[in-house]
């Protein structure tokens, strides 16, 4: 598959919304979800996936992709590659939101960095801080 038809192939595939950013190095980054999920990386036909991650440093965020699997799709059949990284995809969200945890207080699924702790999001836990629940 050339470039353009693995840009095509990763967007369908992803969740919307879809922010596709170019590095330095010239690879195309997409992230996909709000919150973010899955972040796929493509250069040349080398395509790698990510879990969305956040790492905490004080009160900044930072994202840290977590490196799940990659393939070049030079070296296999333009069929099995994209099933495999389609199915890269699949699993990376479904990893990404199991860890996702519900708010005692506004019953929204939140992902673990806007966590005010094992109970609260962010939002609730600074309106309900100290409150028995």
């Amino acid at each position: 598959m050339t470039w353009e038809e693995w840009h095509a192939f990763i967007t369908t595939h992803l969740a919307a919304p879809v922010v596709e950013e170019t590095a330095d190095d010239g690879a195309t980054w997409f992230t996909s979800g709000d919150p973010g999920e899955v972040m796929v990386r493509l250069k040349g036909t080398s395509i790698a996936v990510f879990e969305y991650s956040v790492d905490r440093q004080g009160r900044r965020a930072v994202v840290m992709p977590l490196r799940v699997g990659s393939l070049r799709s030079r070296d296999i059949d333009d069929t099995r590659a994209m099933s495999i990284v389609a199915a890269l995809i699949d699993a990376t969200r479904e990893r990404r939101t199991a860890r996702f945890q519900t708010c005692v207080y506004c019953d929204r699924r939140t992902p673990p960095e806007w966590m005010a702790d094992d109970r609260a999001c962010r939002t609730c836990g600074g309106e309900h801080r100290g409150a028995v629940h």
